[in-house]
């Protein structure tokens, strides 16, 4: 009986283990039923009968604490250094991030594309993704810069 308990114990364990790389909980699941299953085999067990109620106990707090234990171990320096190498960034890349619009507002340009709210409008010989204020330009239309607001810019026809 004993090694039945040890064997749904180390189950449980390595199903809890493989839990951390596979998806989907299933591992999981089985892995603290097998453990719960050997909690009470060694609570319940007619072979264990002429043991006393410490002793039991005792087989049970060694069941629960070496599982935490050596799971705490593999998360700590297993688990987390495996997933480390393949998900993380080693080296350092030499970029630079993009400026910001540069297209100061009162700016003026002229619409490259329709304006329908979203387009392309060429101001201070630069191009931008412009949006209109009033929703609709159509291209060729001069216009000028309000603000600019997440990404592009905001703009509205001018008259000549």
């Amino acid at each position: 009986m004993l090694t039945s308990i040890a064997t749904l114990a180390l189950f449980g364990i390595l199903l809890l283990m493989l839990e951390t790389i596979l998806p989907g909980m299933i591992a999981g699941t089985l892995g603290t039923l097998s453990l719960l299953a050997a909690v009470w085999l060694a609570m319940t067990a007619e072979e264990l009968s002429q043991w006393s109620g410490a002793q039991r106990a005792s087989l049970v707090i060694g069941i629960v604490v070496s599982a935490a234990a050596i799971l705490l171990v593999w998360l700590r320096w297993f688990a987390v250094k495996f997933f480390r190498r393949g998900f993380t960034l080693d080296t350092s890349i030499d970029a630079t991030a993009e400026p910001g619009l540069q297209a100061a507002p009162g700016a003026q340009g002229v619409a490259l594309t329709e304006l329908r709210p979203l387009g392309r409008a060429e101001i201070a010989g630069q191009r931008y993704e412009v949006r209109c204020q009033t929703g609709h330009l159509p291209a060729g239309t001069p216009v000028e810069v309000v603000t600019s607001e997440f990404g592009s810019l905001v703009v509205r026809a001018i008259s000549v």
